[in-house]
């Protein structure tokens, strides 16, 4: 690298691993009518590149949609699906890629790929696009989705309806690294190929009433029965040193080497059925009830508990369609109230029974039949314990609501106010050493959560030439934890699960740390020794009850531990807003904008302690992200000096960044060719739109990437043609 330095080349490593990704996307539809019949076919072809090189896929889909009205008594429908998608992205490690020194180079003298750029001896420096010349990668799936229907119509308001949407699903996915890779070993090159299978069903009958007597009462029932299942087959082969020759890649893991091949399968089956029955009924349009029962069953959980049932009630008052409702100004109002229960199945399928498991694939001796001793038997043991009694997590839910509309529908939205109760969740249980497993699945705790949900629509101006509407919606969380284990200590208190940071009467996402309080300055030598630490470490809260101190009250030594920790925040942002404005223009020009929020919200991230020589990674020129440090001359209080270090048993302490952010998410632009224009070339409809995604976003406090995801947020540019004949 040094003669590179010196003749003044360099490398771009750090636009190397990205690119200005171009995504098309086109789709093409037909559809007609009759009395009769009404039809629609669409076919489309999407090839999208991400931002980092190698990351893409492609696929082509169709759908068909088909109604008929067969009779009077009879319509029958379908709806089709087909997607053929390829998802081979092996983008380029990008974090890898960018430390490599920029004075070194990806290619030699002679053209080559450099497989170590920074040195050879010893080796140092990765290449991605080196190594991708011994790789091949297929992976992708097929979808074929479906929903059919059939609808009867009899006498008296009453109507059967039967659904059934089978899906099908296949998945490969086949890699293969060549023998010709330099210094690799026989174990981990070769090929990894593999497949899944999935076939589900569902279906349902659904026979309602739907009547008005005596012009006020209008009466709704509706009965309904469910059925569900899912079947999963994997297949999973890995060929290693294939020999005498890997020339035909992943279509030849017969010759791999019987000491490196391996084989694995995972095949699972559940099933899951319902029945509800509801009862609507409404006064005059004025006083409305709506009654549920739903019975659901599942076949993950216990044999003893595999079903539960779900009522709920709501109830409605449109309170403007009142006689001595006087104030004209107001077009509609609804007040509302709810509370319901229903269930959660989010679970694996086995993890209410037993499980035998290969003994980390080890053997264990034995006697056979003529008293010698045999060592080649794997021998079994059990990785989760059985819950017969595993049941559904449940939640109630209380709901009280304002519809309302004002000015002609000019100004209309709702308020909403919620409460949650989540019992019997599913989580794991800790379970003592001599168990033989860590924790059993069951139910256990409570949850509670409430707040408030608010949307604003407005109809700002409204003339000939020129609308202007906007949305506005509000939310706020509270989320607490009520109960875990049912476990109290000798005061009745129930006690916390803090391995988990779960603590009773907090969010369930609670941050509880140690709490960085600044960085030790020059003049605090003395004082930064007696935690072990040095100017340019961080300074963190140490709760002094908790230190070893000699009979005269002398400190001994600085103690670390969870007395030292404290509450600092919830990592689940609890305010969410967002705001959208449209214009329109001619009543052919639009133009739209979009922004919203998370709020309230708190990480905890170590970057600012600079531990950046890992492996001596800086001491050996690898490239690294420019970086704010402590110096004695810069006195920072936010950042920690070169490899920074934390006290005694809290050596990589944290510090606390607020993630609020304001994000400015879609600015769009369209206009629609007038028809006078576009039928003299027999077009019915011309639109051509542009659109820009994640235009810009302000940060509180994150300083490490994107404050919503933590990663890369990339800014996508649209444009779009549709065109109707």
């Amino acid at each position: 690298m040094l003669d590179n330095y010196l003749a003044g080349r360099y490398y771009d490593w750090g636009n190397d691993g990205f690119r200005n990704a171009f995504s098309q996307d086109y789709n093409m539809s037909v559809s007609g009518a009759s009395d009769k019949v009404n039809y629609y076919l669409s076919a489309g072809y999407t090839n999208n590149e991400g931002i980092v090189r190698g990351d893409e896929y492609r696929a082509v889909r169709a759908n068909m949609k088909i109604n008929g009205q067969i009779t009077k008594w009879l319509s029958i429908g379908a709806n089709v699906n087909f997607q053929d998608r390829s998802d081979g992205a092996r983008g380029v490690d990008w974090g890898a890629n960018q430390e490599n020194a920029p004075f070194s180079l990806k290619y030699d003298e002679d053209g080559n790929l450099n497989r170590y750029p920074m040195s050879l001896n010893p080796k140092r420096g990765e290449n991605w696009d080196y190594y991708e010349q011994f790789n091949k990668l297929e992976k992708g799936f097929q979808t074929l989705n479906t929903i059919f229907n059939a609808k009867i119509t009899l006498p008296y308001g009453v109507t059967y309806q039967f659904n059934i949407s089978p899906r099908y699903d296949y998945w490969y996915d086949r890699w293969f690294q060549s023998a010709d890779l330099p210094e690799s070993n026989p174990k981990d090159r070769g090929v990894n190929r593999g497949w899944h299978k999935r076939f589900d069903w569902s279906l349902n009958n659904i026979l309602t009433w739907d009547y008005t007597f005596l012009q006020k009462h209008h009466v709704v029932v509706t009965l309904v029965q469910e059925a569900e299942e899912r079947k999963y087959w994997s297949d999973n082969i890995h060929a290693g040193n294939i020999l005498p020759s890997d020339a035909l890649g992943f279509h030849n893991t017969q010759n791999g080497d019987k000491l490196y091949n391996t084989m694995s399968t995972n095949d699972t089956h559940i099933s899951a059925d319902a029945l509800m029955g509801r009862l609507f009924y409404s006064y005059d349009n004025r006083y409305l009830i709506t009654a549920t029962v739903r019975r659901d069953g599942y076949s993950a959980f216990g044999t003893n508990n595999p079903h539960a049932t779900f009522p709920s009630v709501a109830l409605g008052w449109n309170f403007t369609n009142e006689k001595f409702w006087k104030w004209h100004w107001m077009d509609s109002g609804k007040l509302r109230a709810s509370w319901g229960k229903n269930g959660n199945r989010s679970i694996g399928e086995y993890v209410a029974l037993a499980d035998l498991a290969a003994g980390m694939g080890k053997t264990m001796g034995y006697l056979d039949a003529n008293g010698a001793v045999a060592n080649d038997m794997k021998y079994l043991s059990y990785s989760r314990l059985a819950n017969p009694n595993l049941r559904w997590e449940s939640t109630k839910a209380t709901n009280i609501g304002l519809d309302f509309a004002f000015l002609n529908y000019r100004i209309n939205g709702s308020i909403d106010y919620y409460k949650k109760e989540t019992t019997d969740m599913i989580m794991g249980m800790p379970l003592p050493a001599f168990s033989g497993a860590g924790s059993i699945t069951t139910n256990l705790g409570q949850v509670d959560n409430s707040g408030f949900e608010i949307t604003l629509n407005t109809l700002n101006i409204d003339m000939p030439d020129f609308q202007w509407s906007s949305t506005v919606t509000f939310s706020y969380n509270k989320n607490r934890i009520k109960h875990l284990f049912y476990e109290y200590d000798e005061n009745g208190k129930e006690m916390d699960y803090t391995s988990s940071k779960w603590f009773i009467g907090r969010p369930i996402n609670q941050i509880w740390d140690y709490k960085v309080i600044g960085i030790w300055q020059t003049d605090e030598i003395e004082e930064a020794a007696k935690y072990g630490q040095r100017p340019g470490d961080p300074k963190v809260w140490n709760n002094p009850e908790n230190d070893k101190y000699d009979e005269d009250g002398n400190l001994l030594e600085v103690i670390y531990g969870d007395a030292d920790r404290v509450f600092q925040g919830q990592t689940n942002p609890p305010i969410y807003w967002s705001f959208r404005n449209q214009f329109t223009l001619w009543k052919d020009f639009d133009i739209a904008f979009s922004m919203y929020s998370y709020m309230g919200h708190k990480s905890l991230n170590n970057e600012y302690l600079n531990n950046i020589n890992g492996q001596n990674k800086m001491t050996y020129g690898y490239n690294k992200y420019v970086r704010k440090f402590w110096t004695p001359e810069n006195g920072s209080q936010k950042y920690g000096r070169w490899e920074a270090q934390g006290p005694k048993n809290a050596s990589g302490p944290s510090r606390l960044f607020k993630r609020d952010f304001i994000r400015l998410d879609n600015i769009s632009l369209g206009y629609t060719i007038p028809q006078k224009w576009t039928r003299k070339i027999m077009v019915e409809k011309c639109r051509v739109s542009a659109s820009i995604n994640n235009v810009a976003t302000w940060a509180r406090d994150w300083e490490y990437g994107d404050p919503e995801t933590g990663g890369i947020a990339q800014r996508t540019f649209n444009f779009g043609l549709q065109v109707t004949l």
